[in-house]
């Protein structure tokens, strides 16, 4: 019978004999790694934070059971982390931690397991947290330890409980906070405190209070990050003047982000996001301006239903619906399905989109140490009246941009005939296995294909100053599917008396594209051949033969390898080396010689990484990092040429800390990027970009975020980003980069009184001006939330969003093109969840 705890002589109950302490128990070793595998991570028990915040102690607990989980000054809370896996280890490991007695048989734990834990508890919560759903209970003794007993076949409840934070996997979702307190934008779960770079979380909690329903909108509320609309449905993410590089579950695809759609956000657990090179975790087209990782959701241990009804003033509908669970008797198999579907005008006139989305997600436990995981997804989209907006008034000399063309930041400057069509399929296979010794293999397949078709007509070069300008027919089809691997393994290793953490993979990545397009000119009726943008359904639609038609592929493999080095307790070493291999091939289907051409071809690019993490208080840490990129960008030149791969290096230093119990978090950032032959938008024509040349991009970042009070979450952001350019023309830059942007969102929930089950937030986004040709100068838009919990499956909100309704373009106007933002408009939210 082990006995585990504090390492000295057991203290003898009057009512039992002296026993010897198991010195197994104590092996440095065991600790060591179990600790350690808590930092790589697996998933937490998803109804736990639930039933632990509802705090439901049992009005009739068993003498021990019911020990009280609430601080006093003999039994203060303490931070665990503590990962799902075999129940002895996992015993072993908290008794350590919390250095009580704690004596239990191999019979009674053998085959069972632990849902794991993460958060700040008592002895006795810690406990009974990790026993939960195992049939046992620990009993307190008169000597102040802890004996392992069956539990009563009526205790199906915890005792008080206090939990911080997210679960150790990071899932958000059920936690009710804007707080994160794990990413895994690294392969592995790390917590936030302990990443040397700045990471901000969009929870589940925040997606909902602000309706969130696109990347574009969820982007727009995240410290540093500029998500620009496009017109057609995508966008542009930049962070610290530079474009962003995405991930999905913590597993980077090439040019998943830029210029392309996503699916509703509605299939997604959180946003995390890296502001900066990712390092180690990059693929060939890891971007230096930071790191979008989408994680999904996943089955949830117990049976859930929940649906979404929104109604918008811009005649608007939006439902969705969301059921999953177990799927035997065991629990073994859990599924999920997500089903959105959305029918909404946007504030341009005419502009409508329609899009449905399914996704469909499996679990199955081979055993309690290994999960096969799969996921697919399905969306169409349909976009009927879209506009691309109207270039900027030109001079009489026709040499520079004066002004906006006059007239309503609502009005649609093309025809009614305009159309896009997208589809997309996407297919996910993750397989996880935890081995005794607490390390962890992992290994994902992902496979996705967009088939996009649109036809449209569009103005440019730039206007005249009484709206008349040139208009063409454009056609376009192309076809993109992207394949990914990624296989690596992490675990703790024991060297000079400290744990440490390795981790070491290999990953492949493959995106393939087909593109048709055609241009047709246009004359219109007035001198010229110009067509008035006031009256754009002038513009006829022709027939638009293919000129161009092209296959690109890009394909990369890389090792990786990052250690975690403890120096010392409060210091860790985080360095990181990638090999990268890439190579980059075009042909023209269409010339006389259609065979493929060698764009780029790198082998043996050696790319390290070196952080430093330095724990100051249990509440304060600092951090450094340096990265070196390497970037193969997709952008072409208006000849359709690629560009050659942009090179660069990071430098940050910043300061994290934590407040009420890990319940609210602050981090300070500050930065410099240095790059050459960055992709930015041709001047000159309409379509292509030119390199950039040499740059350098610096700033300071402070973020807060989290749940001050346990009905009051918060969250804003400030950025102040300077971009300088050392040897092109003065401010040659995409222009949508504030100098200053800020971002504020808070909701606040009466629990007593006359407004009890009534909430308020709102919040606010701010930035200086911008230009691409055409200035739009600073402004702030300011929206608000109230709603009231009807029962506990029922609420209802309503929103106000730019309640002044101030007039702005998210993409000003340049020589082509311009995106304006939404004006005044309200939704009306009723959701039901059991």
């Amino acid at each position: 019978m082990p006995i585990v705890g504090r390492r000295r002589a057991p203290i003898r109950s009057q009512n039992q004999p002296a026993m010897p302490v198991t010195q197994q128990a104590f092996q440095p070793r065991a600790i060591a790694q179990a600790i350690a595998a808590a930092t790589c991570g697996v998933a937490l028990y998803a109804g736990l934070p639930a039933a632990a915040q509802a705090q439901m102690a049992a009005p009739q607990a068993q003498a021990g059971a019911g020990a009280a989980a609430q601080a006093t000054p003999q039994t203060p809370l303490q931070a665990y982390t503590i990962p799902a896996g075999p129940l002895a280890p996992a015993l072993r490991n908290l008794a350590s931690a919390a250095n009580v007695l704690l004596t239990f048989t191999e019979d009674q734990t053998s085959g069972k397991t632990t849902r794991g834990i993460n958060g700040r508890y008592t002895p006795a919560a810690a406990l009974a947290a990790l026993l939960a759903g195992t049939g046992l209970e620990a009993a307190r003794q008169d000597n102040g330890g802890y004996l392992l007993r069956p539990a009563p076949a009526s205790a199906n409840t915890l005792p008080d409980v206090r939990v911080t934070g997210t679960a150790l996997d990071g899932t958000t979702e059920g936690s009710g906070s804007y707080a994160a307190t794990t990413a895994t934008v690294g392969k592995i779960p790390v917590p936030i405190k302990e990443i040397p770079g700045s990471v901000s979380v969009l929870t589940r909690e925040r997606m909902d209070d602000q309706n969130i329903a696109t990347i574009q909108q969820g982007l727009r509320y995240v410290t540093g990050v500029g998500s620009v609309d496009y017109g057609d449905g995508t966008g542009y993410y930049r962070a610290r003047g530079n474009q962003m590089g995405i991930q999905f579950d913590g597993v980077a695809i090439m040019n998943g982000l830029q210029y392309q759609q996503q699916f509703d956000m509605s299939m997604y657990d959180r946003v995390e996001v890296l502001r900066g090179p990712a390092g180690v975790t990059d693929d060939a087209l890891g971007q230096p301006g930071g790191t979008v990782n989408l994680v999904r959701k996943r089955p949830q241990d117990a049976f859930h239903f929940s649906s979404e009804t929104q109604v918008s003033t811009f005649g608007g509908v939006r439902q969705v619906f969301d059921v999953g669970g177990p799927l035997n008797q065991d629990g073994t198999l859990r599924g999920r399905a997500v089903i959105a579907g959305n029918n909404s005008q946007q504030s341009v006139d005419v502009t409508r989109n329609k899009n449905g989305m399914g996704y469909v997600a499996l679990d199955y436990d081979f055993s309690p140490r290994t999960t096969l995981s799969f996921s697919a997804g399905y969306q169409v989209t349909k976009i009927t009246g879209l506009d691309y907006g109207a270039g900027g008034v030109i001079n009489d000399a026709r040499t520079a941009l004066v002004g906006r063309v006059p007239g309503s930041y609502r009005d649609n400057y093309s025809p009614d005939w305009n159309n896009s069509y997208l589809s997309m399929r996407e297919a996910n296979a993750n397989l996880t296995h935890r081995f005794d010794n607490g390390w962890t293999w992992d290994t994902t397949a992902f496979y996705r294909e967009s088939r996009s078709s649109a036809k449209y007509a569009y103005s440019g070069p730039a206007a005249t100053a009484d709206g008349l300008a040139y208009f063409g027919d454009q056609r376009q089809l192309t076809t993109t599917n992207w394949a990914g691997f990624d296989s690596h393994v992490s675990g703790p290793v024991d060297a000079f008396g400290l744990t440490h953490t390795l981790t070491a993979g290999f990953n492949y990545a493959q995106v393939n594209q087909r593109s048709k397009s055609g241009f047709v000119s246009v004359d219109g009726p007035y001198p010229g051949g110009l067509f008035s943008l006031y009256d754009p359904n002038e513009v006829p639609e022709v027939s638009v033969p293919f000129t161009y038609d092209a296959k690109n592929r890009m394909e990369q493999y890389s090792f990786y390898t990052q250690g975690r080095i403890k120096l010392a307790e409060p210091l860790t070493l985080v360095l990181g080396a990638r090999e990268a291999f890439l190579r980059e091939r075009s042909k023209s289907l269409l010339s006389d010689d259609p065979s493929w051409n060698t764009i780029a071809n790198v082998n043996h690019k050696f790319l390290p990484s070196a952080g430093l993490v330095w724990d100051i208080t249990p509440s304060t840490t600092a951090y450094a990092n340096f990265s070196r990129f390497m970037t193969a960008q997709t952008a072409t030149d208006y000849t359709g040429a690629v560009l050659p791969p942009r090179t660069g290096e990071q430098y940050e230093v910043g300061v994290k800390n934590a407040f009420f119990d890990d319940r609210l978090s602050t981090t300070v950032a500050l930065f410099r990027i240095k790059d050459k032959n960055r992709a930015i938008g041709d001047p000159d024509h309409a379509i292509g970009s030119i390199a950039g040349g040499k740059a350098r991009n610096q700033g300071i970042e402070f973020e807060v975020n989290g749940q001050p009070m346990p009905n009051w979450n918060v969250y804003a952001g400030y950025t102040y980003l300077n971009t300088k350019f050392d040897n092109d023309e003065p401010d040659l830059t995409d222009g949508t980069d504030p100098k200053h942007l800020f971002k504020l969102w808070t909701k606040y929930k009466f629990t007593d009184g006359p407004l009890q089950n009534v909430s308020v937030g709102g919040g606010m986004l701010a930035q200086s001006a911008i230009s691409r040709g055409v200035t739009q100068g600073g402004y702030a838009i300011f929206n608000a939330t109230v709603g009231y919990q009807v029962n506990r499956n029922v609420d209802v909100s309503v929103a106000l969003n730019n309640i002044f309704d101030r007039d702005y373009y998210i993409r000003p106007p340049g020589n082509f093109y311009s995106v304006y933002g939404d004006g005044r408009n309200a939704m009306l939210t009723l959701r039901y969840h059991m």
